[in-house]
């Protein structure tokens, strides 16, 4: 089969042949169909990641249709239309056992410590798949497992929205687009910051309340002026002044999730969190129970989650490029096959 792949950090993936295995026990083989861009196979590819070895092909969020069996697989058929979860768990461990699946102790990520969705069939255990409605397209169901359950599970479990919350997104892009919906979902008053006016005026479009240029305007200033406080801010950014600030805009016994990391080591300001009881909490990939709530939610109707450019695989190369730059303003999305 064909595949992209990363064989020397720091350079472009190669595409070419590769051998893929018969799918082991409880495992099948899916043919994918569409493959989400993620900041995150970015940063594998410039060896950030210390989990990951090479050769690798990346993509860690993608879906297409199950075309082979191994044995022991009973709740999946030749011909489904699927998508994945990421991460691979052994359904031993403490955490696994009470349902804290992203928690897992021995857990392995597909496109990261496992093969992904950049080439045309990737074998997976049947437990990470969930099946998607035949009125959901590839494209769409491919960025369920990582952009779009990685927000709902920032927002809803580990920042409790609910309805009148108000809630801040900070960084605005292929997972803050869907966090907006999810968010409104949900029926929170949202405001997004980005130094982007393309992305802001977006981000109105699918229902933001309050929009902030943090490039043009003092943040802080502008969002105490605009709402005062937020009971939750999401930090897409990762970076030493995303989290201060973060902290700074939160109310007293609010919660700040991060989300994105790109500093290894971040400050806070511990007096004002213990006196004022804010909480800074960190949020990663999803639940099974939550990514199965949120493929449901994409099924019914109830969440439609938001794409931007469809890019055939073969520019893959192109892509990351144009992703690394900030020339997308939502989440992106790779076709295949490779000939298409």
């Amino acid at each position: 089969m064909k595949a992209a792949v990363l064989e020397t950090y720091h350079k472009p993936l190669v595409i070419r042949d590769i051998e893929i295995a018969e799918p082991g026990f409880g495992e099948v083989t899916v043919e994918v169909k569409a493959c989400g861009l993620c900041l995150t196979d970015i940063h594998i590819s410039e060896g950030k990641i210390p989990t990951v070895k090479l050769p690798l092909v990346p993509g860690h969020e993608f879906s297409g249709v199950v075309v082979k069996k191994g044995s022991g697989v009973v709740d999946f058929e030749i011909g489904d239309r699927v998508t994945v979860n990421i991460d691979v768990i052994c359904g031993r461990c403490d955490f696994c056992l009470i349902g804290e699946t992203n928690r897992c102790i021995n857990l392995k990520r597909i496109g990261f410590e496992r093969n992904g969705g950049m080439g045309e069939y990737v074998n997976v255990p049947a437990t990470n798949l969930e099946k998607i409605s035949e009125r959901v397209p590839f494209e769409k169901a491919a960025i369920i497992p990582d952009a779009v359950a990685t927000m709902y599970r920032a927002l809803k479990t580990i920042g409790r929205v609910s309805v009148g919350s108000k809630v801040a997104i900070l960084g605005i892009g292929g997972l803050g687009m869907q966090g907006i919906k999810i968010g409104k979902l949900l029926g929170a008053n949202i405001t997004c910051t980005s130094r982007n006016d393309k992305k802001l005026e977006m981000a109105k479009f699918l229902g933001a309340d309050q929009i902030i240029n943090t490039q043009r305007d003092h943040f802080l200033t502008t969002a105490r002026r605009m709402i005062g406080s937020f009971d939750v801010v999401i930090d897409n950014i990762g970076i030493r002044e995303s989290v201060l600030d973060a902290i700074a805009v939160c109310k007293n016994g609010g919660k700040v999730v991060v989300v994105g990391y790109v500093d290894p080591v971040l400050e806070a300001p511990f007096y004002d969190i213990a006196i004022k009881e804010k909480q800074v909490l960190g949020s990663r990939a999803s639940t099974r129970s939550e990514f199965r709530e949120v493929v449901n939610l994409v099924n019914t109707g109830q969440l439609d989650p938001d794409i931007g450019e469809l890019i055939p695989i073969h520019q893959v190369n192109q892509a990351l490029e144009n992703l690394k730059n900030g020339k997308y303003l939502t989440r992106s999305v790779l076709i295949l096959p490779f000939d298409r």
